[in-house]
């Protein structure tokens, strides 16, 4: 599809089917929602693209960047981020997705270094060894800086969240196994009925964090910074307590 048809479609508010939209300038598109299904982006630069509210369904991105890419609010339903053929993901290094949703999308293996991700949510996504270092999960509120995002039933094993802000933010039935979370700052967080098995908890704050039925499976907590006031389920005790040298016994023995 050349340039001049896809801002046809644009400036008319119709959808982009089953195109090939891997040669497009998106530094330089008119203004207009973009709502695109069943296009392919390989290799494509949407560097600076400005496409704020943008709706994409069941898309294959290949070795795509979206760095500095403004997509606030945009909408990725059962797409593709990663390259089969190479093993990689996209790289998302400093865009904008505040208030995006990716649903049933698959992101193995992207890199988020620097991508403001406040308000964002990912639902029944496939994350694994997705990189998340450095991405921004807070927005300031005066001189309070106010931490959300939404994992919800996505499978995160072997991502990296290494000294991230995560306070209040939420990890709903999620894998998290093997996962790198060393140092961050997980304060009141919601990871009920999520897997943290073999995760790397080293130098992490769980202050009022809410893990009730969570699998723990080879926490430490003896190498957390602090988990005062964490919230456990009664058959957690047992395998949280013993990195302690406490033994827990059934009533009556």
């Amino acid at each position: 599809m050349t340039q001049g048809q896809l801002e046809e479609l644009i400036l008319e508010k119709k959808p982009v089917e089953n195109a090939d939209l891997s040669g497009i300038d998106w530094s330089d598109l008119v203004d207009g929602a973009l709502h695109a299904r069943h296009c392919v982006f390989r290799d494509a630069h949407l560097t600076d693209a400005e496409l704020a509210g943008a709706k994409l369904e069941n898309c294959t991105f290949e070795r795509a960047r979206f760095g500095g890419a403004n997509f606030t609010d945009a909408v990725f339903s059962h797409c593709s981020f990663f390259d089969a053929e190479t093993r990689q993901g996209c790289d998302f290094s400093r865009a904008d997705f505040e208030g995006a949703t990716f649903e049933n999308c698959n992101l193995a293996t992207a890199k988020f270094g620097l991508a403001s991700l406040f308000d964002t949510t990912f639902k029944h996504c496939k994350a694994a060894g997705a990189d998340f270092e450095d991405a921004r999960f807070a927005k300031s509120s005066g001189r309070v800086a106010v931490s959300r995002v939404r994992f919800i039933g996505t499978q995160l094993d072997m991502s990296s969240f290494r000294q991230a802000r995560l306070e209040d933010c939420m990890f709903s039935e999620c894998s998290l196994r093997q996962a790198d979370l060393r140092q961050t700052t997980l304060s009141s967080a919601d990871m009920r009925g999520s897997d943290l098995s073999e995760a790397n908890l080293n130098g992490a704050i769980l202050d009022n964090a809410d893990l009730r039925d969570a699998t723990l499976l080879g926490l430490d907590v003896t190498k957390l910074t602090s988990f005062e006031g964490v919230k456990v389920s009664a058959d957690q005790l047992t395998d949280l307590v013993r990195p302690l040298g406490i033994r827990v016994f059934p009533r009556g023995r």
